[in-house]
């Protein structure tokens, strides 16, 4: 006889997010793209950022919202390149990151593979909380075919077993297909299972305008905050990756007008005293107002912004 359960005896678990909404702790999470695109340069950006306790900026609304420092994390790096020295690390010092929170395969000296009992053990040993496989396909045992959905389906679950056990975001690089006709979650690597088998999968693309830019973005999500608004991932002159938000071009026309109104709904709202920040994007939303022209309209009145208990409030300037 099944084992039933009642959701009413269930108790419902908050996610706690390496990097919201996009990358969760104790969960698998898949990072693909073209190579040179900026998939390893962007994962090691955000570790180097961990391992100083700064976390990645969260995406909200479409617009990325600085998170409060976290406890430094430790990131156990799974690579198949032989100099770690001058390619991943120096990646990921050139990012800001503490070497001394950066731990990887050691792979000239020994060849790890996706076995439950070596992973297992290379997280307790360095108290890691990310896990990164890069590329993912280099770490499968000899002779997997990632076409075949019985092994890899014994492959994830034993990396789901991993990520739950021991609390720790794992996060799989990979190479697109060459199938560019297909759905962006198809274009991942190997069988459809696989995409069917994590939580969270991202996208990294090269902006075709402007070399230097980068571009994430969720293909999937399977959690409450999903949000599938690009981020800009932008490189310096000296290689260094930052966030910047999505910038959507717009007539000018267009935005002065859509400004103009949002102005308006700001004052009807507001003239009888605080609203909810929610309840005004709503608001505007049914105009075909975004929420970063709402935000712009409320900088150029000078609205005040307060946040208690989790809530916030706008609020016209006392004149």
């Amino acid at each position: 006889m099944p084992v039933i359960r009642w959701g009413h005896e269930t108790e419902i678990v908050e996610i706690e997010w390496l990097w919201k909404p996009f990358i969760p702790y104790g969960k698998i999470t898949i990072i693909e793209g073209d190579g040179g695109d900026g998939k390893t340069t962007m994962i090691l950006t955000i570790a180097a950022m961990l391992s100083v306790g700064i976390q990645p900026p969260s995406l909200i609304r479409g617009h990325l919202v600085d998170e409060p420092t976290c406890d430094p994390v430790t990131t156990f790096y799974l690579t198949n390149e032989d100099e770690v020295a001058d390619s991943s690390l120096k990646r990921f010092i050139r990012a800001g990151g503490v070497a001394e929170r950066f731990a990887y395969s050691g792979e000239l000296e020994h060849h790890m593979t996706l076995v439950e009992d070596e992973l297992l053990s290379a997280i307790e040993q360095t108290h890691a909380r990310l896990l990164i496989i890069d590329p993912f396909q280099a770490f499968l045992p000899e002779g997997t075919n990632m076409g075949s959905i019985t092994k890899m389906r014994a492959i994830f679950t034993t990396l789901a077993n991993i990520a739950k056990q021991t609390d720790t975001g794992i996060v799989l690089v990979g190479h697109l297909n060459k199938s560019e006709g297909s759905k962006d979650i198809h274009r991942g690597f190997g069988s459809a299972d696989i995409a069917a088998s994590v939580r969270s999968i991202l996208m990294v693309e090269m902006d075709k305008k402007d070399r230097e830019n980068r571009w994430v973005r969720s293909i999937k999500s399977n959690f409450d905050e999903s949000d599938y608004t690009p981020i800009r991932l932008v490189l310096d002159e000296d290689r260094r990756l930052s966030f910047a938000e999505f910038e959507p071009e717009e007539d000018a026309a267009a935005s002065t007008s859509k400004i103009t109104k949002a102005r308006e709904i700001l004052y009807a709202l507001l003239a009888a005293g605080p609203v909810q920040i929610d309840t005004i994007f709503e608001e505007c939303d049914v105009y075909g107002i975004g929420d970063r022209t709402v935000r712009r309209a409320a900088k150029e009145l000078g609205v005040i912004s307060r946040s208690k208990g989790g809530i916030t409030t706008w609020d016209l300037p006392p004149d």
